[in-house]
């Protein structure tokens, strides 16, 4: 619906037959608001085809309603339009560029495309005003202000706004849980599951992990886990962090670690290990 009054107002005189025709609204009288919108919106789940459809709810104001002379009396409208719903479902459409009054010109907006320019400035200057006055107005729940460049565009800028409202939002991704951090706690992550498991039967939480590898000899760093477990391999002589020999640990740990290198095997065990000792310091 629109309200009767739209007609006699010539800032939106013209912004009628598009909100008949393309929004198909009829004419109604509206007290607190100009128009009303039904629509229905994709992220309820209750909203399908036999459910009442929600009602934005539109008020209509153009530079002369920030005016000094009116801006109470305009505050006191949107407050009283807020309060319909607290917030929800309404909008304020605020035109930039009202058309001029053709019933008297001045010599000044005779001048080809100052009268364009002047009313272009007029409409920012008068959006800006609101859009400050409001923040001083804390009482008034918050309420979107559309700017509309012509009235003829009035039925398009609510058509996109109602997109917007009945758009789904963007799914958010959940938080990795710990048993996924856990996995990245490797060398070559991400580690299987399987050895995720194990872990957390052989360890208490990441800090007992960490103090445990952490307390493993040091191999050189020149080589890489895999490389250092080939040469012991070929040469016979054991790496110094897989021979899990711990500085003054206790003999838990060090048999936890073997124990972990017997189920998932040296090279896993070591990339383990290494995540710990080469990429993080723990207290």
């Amino acid at each position: 619906m629109f309200c009767t009054s739209l007609r006699r107002r010539a800032s939106f005189t013209s912004s009628v037959q598009s909100l008949t025709a393309c929004l198909h609204l009829r004419e109604s009288q509206l007290s607190t608001h100009d128009l009303e919108i039904p629509y229905r919106s994709n992220d309820d789940p209750r909203s399908d085809s036999t459910s009442p459809a929600r009602q934005l709810r539109v008020l209509l104001l153009s530079p002369s309603a920030v005016s000094e002379p009116k801006l109470d009396a305009t505050f006191k409208r949107i407050q009283h339009f807020a309060s319909l719903t607290g917030g929800e479902d309404l909008a304020i459409v605020f035109l930039l560029a009202p058309p001029l009054v053709k019933s008297f010109v001045t010599a000044k907006r005779l001048i080809p495309g100052h009268g364009e320019k002047d009313s272009n400035v007029e409409g920012i200057h008068g959006y800006s005003k609101l859009q400050a006055e409001t923040l001083n107005h804390s009482e008034i729940p918050y309420v979107p202000i559309l700017p509309l460049c012509k009235p003829e565009g009035l039925a398009d800028l609510l058509k996109k706004h109602i997109m917007s409202l009945t758009r789904p939002p963007p799914k958010q991704k959940a938080a990795a849980t710990s048993f996924e951090l856990l996995q990245l706690c490797t060398a070559n992550p991400p580690m299987s599951q399987q050895a995720a498991f194990i872990l957390t039967d052989l360890f208490t939480d990441l800090r007992d992990l960490a103090r445990v590898c952490s307390s493993v000899g040091s191999a050189p760093s020149s080589s890489s886990p895999t490389a250092r477990l080939a040469a012991s391999q070929e040469t016979g002589v054991p790496d110094l962090s897989l021979d899990m020999s711990t500085q003054g640990s206790d003999s838990s740990a060090t048999n936890r670690l073997k124990r972990l290198r017997d189920l998932v095997g040296d090279q896993e065990c070591q990339a383990v290990i290494d995540f710990w000792k080469e990429e993080w310091t723990v207290d």
